[in-house]
């Protein structure tokens, strides 16, 4: 009766640890991504999406995968800016993966007046992402709140309809 228990017990754990597994996956995705886009290395940004990947802004304007690495690659480089992306929650069903996600970007920026500010980027997201063979890929990402900060004073806050 009591190994019947255990057995039991450890059956329940099963979707746990692969979904602990999957969130650890995601979360080397997301650094993978990360480092791609700080590179600015549009194949390797390519490489992490979905044929039919979109991105969705606060706004509700979309762009496509192309149009997405296009606007990377005419960012400048910032030595100043620290980010992190921390996932908030993981839900997988199958080959399909919904992550609630939350980007936190620092750096210092001279403003019009000749001197050094703070600024704050903070952002809520939903991504749906895809494992396509024995890789995940992303398929969309849906930004659902952003807050833009200078000196830690809110300049811009917006939330998606």
């Amino acid at each position: 009766m009591q190994t019947k228990v255990l057995i039991i017990a450890a059956l329940m754990m099963v979707p746990s640890v692969a979904c602990a597994d999957t969130k650890a996956d995601l979360q080397n995705r997301y650094d993978t991504l990360k480092a791609a886009m700080a590179a600015h290395d549009g194949p390797a940004i390519q490489a992490m999406l979905t044929t039919d990947f979109k991105a969705i802004d606060v706004t509700g304007q979309s762009e496509d995968a192309t149009q997405m690495i296009a606007e990377v690659q005419t960012l400048k480089s910032d030595p100043n800016k620290k980010s992190q992306t921390t996932l908030l929650s993981v839900t997988v069903n199958g080959d399909t993966a919904e992550v609630e996600q939350a980007y936190d970007m620092t750096t210092q920026k001279t403003g019009a007046d000749g001197q050094a500010h703070a600024v704050e980027l903070k952002t809520q997201s939903h991504d749906t992402w895809k494992k396509i063979g024995a890789s995940w890929l992303l398929s969309s990402t849906r930004t659902e709140q952003m807050n833009y900060a200078v000196d830690g004073k809110t300049v811009m806050h917006k939330a998606a309809a």
